[in-house]
């Protein structure tokens, strides 16, 4: 079995169970979590399982990492770093995207874009009229934590996982669509349409600046939002 055949048959399977994992135990069996690691890691019930969900969602990353490397070595030790950031941007002119633009530009712009727009969602959906008490305030620096966390398992599994594993068997657009598919994964048409869009984008990032560090910040910046919001309502 050549090097394609093992990277199609094996690595693929393992994306998509990886997904399914950060769907089975953030929403299907969230239980299963503290059966996994049952210490109190902080005074909070609602941070504690928030934080318990991302270290073994991390792990879960870590081994998709690990096997993705395995049968693609070559194309990890290019993608499995931070990346050019200033690198040249291909132009995607329904996005606005010029040929002169460069991801410095764009993954700024695409992060204020994103923001704005959650920050938005979120807003009306979510955090409009909640407050945060005194007694929690100190708790907020886990916001930033579980973003980070969170978009580095997301980011890891449904794109850089992709990427390194099709690059070089698929046409770039066609990988970019197929992390698209695999991110877009069941939320409603709209969620599933925005989700999938994400992932196009942030593939596409990945792949162009062979590194994950724009489309980790743009989904960071996401997060951090998303998060702050769930702590409004929650604490």
């Amino acid at each position: 079995m050549n090097t394609t055949s093992k990277r199609l048959i094996f690595v693929l399977p393992i994306i998509i169970l990886g997904t399914l994992s950060l769907l089975y135990f953030g929403a299907l069996a969230p239980d299963v979590i503290p059966s996994v690691i049952s210490a109190s890691l902080i005074g909070n019930d609602f941070v504690d399982a928030k934080l318990k969900y991302q270290i073994v969602t991390f792990v879960i990353a870590l081994l998709v990492l690990a096997i993705t490397y395995a049968l693609a070595s070559q194309n990890a030790r290019r993608f499995y770093k931070l990346g050019n950031l200033n690198a040249p941007a291909e132009p995607i002119n329904w996005l606005g995207v010029k040929p002169s633009d460069t991801w410095k530009t764009v993954g700024r712009s695409f992060a204020l874009i994103v923001s704005l727009a959650t920050g938005a969602f979120i807003y009306f959906n979510v955090a409009r009229g909640q407050s945060l008490e005194l007694e929690h305030v100190d708790l907020l620096p886990f916001i930033l934590v579980l973003s980070a966390m969170s978009a580095f398992t997301e980011e890891a599994i449904t794109r850089l996982s992709v990427v390194t594993a099709l690059d070089g068997i698929l046409s770039r657009p066609v990988i970019y669509i197929v992390s698209a598919l695999i991110f877009g994964v069941p939320g409603g048409i709209l969620g599933s349409l925005m989700a999938g869009f994400l992932g196009w984008l942030l593939a596409k990032a990945i792949a162009e600046t062979e590194g994950m560090f724009w489309a980790w910040f743009i989904h960071f910046t996401q997060d951090v939002i998303i998060f702050t919001g769930l702590f409004l309502v929650a604490l």
